[in-house]
C-alpha cells in the first residue's frame, strides 16, 4: 500500500515537472497565420491610436538660440518640498551603521579562532 501511495506520488511530481518544463517553451511557437507577421495583416485592423499626451503643467518654459546658432530649451521646475521631520533625527539617524560598525570591530579577534579550526593550517 505504502509503495503503491510512493509510486502514484513520484509520477504525479514527474507529470507537474515535465508541465513546467514545457509550459514556457508555448510562448516561443510561431503563430500558423501569415496575417500576424504581415503589416498589412488582419490583426493589424484594431489598432486605434492614442491619446494626445497632457499639456505640460505650467510652469517658466521657453528657448534660446546660442551665439553659434545652436537653440537651448529650459523649463525651470517648481520647487520640491522638504520635510523637515528628519531634520530633528541628528546622530540618531546613523545608530544602525554605528551599532553594525561596533558589532564588526567586537568580532575581529574570533577570526583567529575561526582560522584555528581548519586542520591544514598548523
Amino acid at each position: 500500500q505504502t509503495l503503491r501511495i510512493a509510486s502514484h506520488l513520484m509520477s504525479r511530481l514527474l507529470e507537474l515537472l515535465l508541465a513546467l518544463c514545457v509550459a514556457p517553451a508555448a510562448s516561443l511557437t510561431i503563430s500558423g497565420s501569415a496575417s500576424a507577421v504581415r503589416p498589412g495583416g488582419r490583426s493589424l485592423r484594431f489598432v486605434r491610436m492614442e491619446d494626445a499626451p497632457p499639456p505640460p503643467p505650467s510652469g517658466r518654459l521657453g528657448a534660446t538660440v546660442d551665439q553659434d546658432g545652436k537653440s537651448n530649451v529650459w523649463a525651470v521646475e517648481p520647487a520640491m518640498k522638504v520635510d523637515s521631520q528628519n531634520k530633528d533625527k541628528g546622530l540618531i539617524a546613523y545608530a544602525p551603521v554605528i551599532g553594525v560598525a561596533g558589532l564588526i570591530v567586537l568580532l575581529v579577534p574570533l577570526l583567529p579562532i575561526l582560522f584555528a579550526a581548519n586542520p591544514d593550517q598548523a
